[in-house]
């Protein structure tokens, strides 16, 4: 307990009242709404010592800059913690958090201790994460004392590579760029309305490390509009090549003129065989893009090539995310001379 602490006292250096945890903090001193919402609900303060263990867990082994990196992100994140549970965007400076806010700071930390669980070593190469946070008013919810959704919450945890390789500067800037172009800006003044009046997560995870030469990276999306009978989500991959420090590409797949209309004829009797009646897919041709697209390719499988469709695509929204699977002896006549180099990771 004595370590833990030390530990989020140093974190918080520079920090006015940024407790981590309630066994991080002395709470016959909590002088803040967000320490007393900590102190004062049981669920919260054992969510809240899950995330000191699960912190304390997560720098452990990092080079120094990594660890600057994960204990400047996990700062961010206190700050952002303050502001996404209130109802103008800011910490709150006097009373107490309502249900629903309580309930809304239970969701956030349960939610940063899995983003936290990712920082650890895989297959000999030391992961961690860093991210970026933003909380906003939400302008159509101001008049409404009652809304249930009173801030916009924005938040994207990206995985990044700790190591001294030669490919890793390369790597993390990859992630960095792909994130990029699916998170909102760091320039909060750059958000439009529709993205104050919603919330989104982002995260980029590790999925597979295939040998010593592919890493596959797993990319999950959220977006909820405020009022909305359900949020929408999407899966995707992003494949990156070691030994030439650069994102895979179709050709390193496939090659021949016809391989897109083969693997979309192969896809579409994979969905009608895999998935039945639940399959809505009158036009084939309108799934060509993505089917042909690296990003929806999962090697996963050692027996065939995973295609990943979104919510809607193919099948109803509570269908899910389908899939179709096709077997890669079924895919040899259009296979590059680089594929097995793209399967294995050699």
């Amino acid at each position: 307990m004595r370590l833990l602490v030390l530990l989020f006292a140093f974190l918080a250096t520079g920090f006015a009242a940024v407790p981590a945890g309630a066994a991080s903090f002395d709470c016959d001193k909590a002088a803040t709404a967000f320490e007393h919402a900590i102190c004062d609900n049981a669920e919260l303060s054992a969510l809240d010592e899950r995330l000191a263990r699960t912190y304390a867990t997560a720098v452990g082994g990092l080079s120094p800059d990594a660890l600057d990196a994960l204990r400047a992100d996990q700062r961010n994140w206190l700050t952002y913690a303050q502001r996404a549970c209130t109802r103008n965007a800011e910490p709150l400076s006097g009373g107490s958090y309502d249900k629903r806010g309580v309930g809304c700071l239970a969701d956030l930390f349960t939610a940063r201790s899995r983003v936290l669980e990712t920082s650890r070593m895989m297959e000999g190469l030391r992961f961690y994460p860093t991210g970026q946070y933003h909380a906003l008013p939400d302008p159509q919810e101001a008049d409404n004392p009652d809304s249930y959704w009173p801030v916009s919450r924005h938040e994207a945890s990206m995985v990044q590579l700790d190591s001294e390789a030669a490919f890793a500067a390369s790597l993390n800037a990859y992630i960095a760029e792909e994130a990029a172009k699916i998170t909102v800006p760091l320039d909060c003044s750059a958000i439009d309305g529709a993205d104050v009046s919603s919330d989104s997560t982002v995260s980029f995870t590790i999925a597979e490390q295939a040998g010593e030469g592919r890493i596959t990276l797993l990319v999950d999306t959220y977006w909820y509009g405020h009022g909305a009978a359900h949020g929408n989500w999407t899966v995707s991959y992003r494949h990156y090549l070691v030994n030439e420090s650069r994102a895979m590409e179709a050709g390193d797949l496939f090659t021949g003129q016809g391989w897109q209309k083969a693997l979309l004829r192969l896809t579409v009797a994979a969905l009608e065989d895999q998935h039945g009646e639940w399959l809505m897919l009158d036009e084939p041709r309108s799934i060509a893009a993505a089917v042909a697209d690296p990003a929806r390719w999962d090697f996963s499988d050692p027996y065939g090539l995973i295609i990943q469709f979104q919510p809607y695509e193919v099948a109803a929204y509570a269908y899910g995310a389908p899939t179709a699977r096709i077997a890669w002896s079924d895919l040899e006549p259009y296979l590059a001379e680089t594929a097995d180099q793209v399967r294995y990771g050699y």
